[in-house]
């Protein structure tokens, strides 16, 4: 692991053109089109022309531009004080006001943001390869497991512990992605519905539900945040709608894609990732011990560029003045990690025989007829693991296609809708052909 990561002011103004040229918060897509990718921290680079947003979208000037600059290093105060009087200027010479305007909202976000800035324990960073990215978040089955749409590998899918719901984001008929939630059970999984409450007004993605339930934390392109993915939460009401989201702010966010918002409270530890200061391949995760409730730091007495370096995360050693806390939090990632580890290690499967014994590998069964029946289920498991899969990206592309494609479709649902029950059944079989030879060995 490394503590700590840099980078330079031009690549976070890359940062602030990214986010108002090309992907402008609420940017329609073509409902036929598949979603965009998460636009990465470093696309647009020095060396390379920005491509042509639409008109109707703003962009920033240049790269140079002394405003970006103030925004960018969270100088808010006169980085609105400048950009008022500029766009005063700009509608007496009756010129256009757009990217002053844009940036101005983008500023007082900021603004509000920094003040509220949550004084949170960075235990340590680790930079890996984006495409490998959650190969990191399978530490704990109780989290749930997360996968990819199939072909769509910015779209993220959640299946919680039980695996009785799978949450994800589809695109609306204006092509804007929202999230939505299917009920997985024996028949497979249910018409998707789309979570509503939580009034963001761009792309949602990255869902994550707590054990609870009712905690969801996920990330969106809104104006109500830094441009481009902001980390989100909000929580389930009594009834079935949610409460307006919640803008985790700093230090989570920043005007790179910040995602996959994640809480272990079996170790108490929370990780989310960020493009943040990171080359387009690659991805910082970033470990934290979670607060019960947010602690900001006090903008009217404390330093205020402390503030803005703790915001920013240019540095998580700022972060990390609590020696003792800083101690118990890297125990907890490291027991963390070492469960993990030891779970990848020595647990092949999980067979449960009776209350008393619980099998974990082939070569712990003693009768010999058993270790077979074992094989074999464990094959049953996988085909039905396989089938499963099919199906679920079937409907989910039964969901999202035309006629044709759902006529398509309907057969070969139909047939794994068929082939299914019966495997499950083989397998109980199976299952009790185990138990008896083990427990009477």
């Amino acid at each position: 692991m490394t503590s700590g990561v840099h980078g330079q002011n031009g690549e976070e103004k890359s940062q602030l053109i990214n986010v108002f040229g090309t992907n402008v918060t609420q940017k329609k897509a073509q409902p036929t089109v598949p979603p965009p990718p998460p636009p990465t921290a470093t696309v647009l680079k020095d060396s390379v022309a920005a491509p042509e947003p639409p008109a109707a979208y703003p962009h920033l000037r240049t790269i140079n531009d002394d405003n970006t600059s103030l925004v960018t290093q969270l100088h808010y105060d006169e980085a609105i004080r400048r950009l008022n009087d500029e766009i005063t200027n700009l509608k007496r010479k009756k010129f256009a006001t757009a990217d002053a305007e844009t940036l101005l909202l983008y500023a007082k976000n900021g603004q509000s943001f920094i003040k509220g800035t949550d004084h949170v324990l960075i235990i340590d960073s680790l930079v890996v390869d984006k495409e490998s990215l959650l190969d990191q978040y399978n530490l704990n089955p109780e989290i749930g497991s997360f996968y990819y749409q199939p072909g769509k590998q910015e779209t993220l899918c959640y299946k919680t512990e039980r695996g009785n719901k799978v949450y994800t984001a589809l695109p609306d008929s204006d092509g804007v992605l929202r999230l939505t939630v299917f009920n997985n059970d024996e028949s497979g999984l249910s018409f998707p519905s789309t979570l509503t409450g939580m009034e963001t007004d761009g792309d949602q993605n990255y869902p994550f539900m707590m054990a609870d339930g009712q905690t969801l934390y996920f990330s969106a392109r809104s104006r109500q945040g830094l441009g481009n993915y902001d980390i989100f939460v909000t929580r389930l009401d009594d009834g079935h709608e949610f409460f307006k989201a919640e803008n985790l702010g700093f230090p989570y966010n920043s005007y790179a894609n910040d995602y996959l918002m994640v809480i272990d409270e079996t170790y108490n530890i929370g990780m989310f990732a960020s493009d943040r200061y990171q080359p387009q391949d690659k991805v910082c995760l970033y470990f934290f011990v979670p607060n019960k409730s947010r602690m900001p730091y006090d903008w009217e007495s404390e330093d205020h560029e402390l503030i803005r370096q703790a915001s920013s995360l240019r540095s998580i050693s700022v972060t990390q003045g609590d020696a003792t806390a800083l101690k118990a939090g890297q125990r907890h990632l490291a027991s963390m990690l070492q469960s993990a580890q030891q779970s990848r290690v020595h647990r092949d499967f999980e067979f449960v025989v009776n209350d008393q014994l619980v099998v974990y590998r082939l070569e712990d069964f003693k009768n010999g007829q058993a270790r077979q029946l074992a094989e074999q289920w464990l094959q049953k498991k996988k085909n039905l693991e396989s089938l499963e899969q099919q199906l679920d990206d079937l409907r989910m592309a039964y969901h999202t296609g035309n006629a044709q494609k759902r006529n398509d479709l309907k057969s070969k649902i139909e047939g794994l809708e068929s082939r299914i029950p019966q495997l499950r059944a083989e397998i109980h079989k199976t299952e009790k052909g185990i138990r008896s030879l083990t427990i009477d060995h």
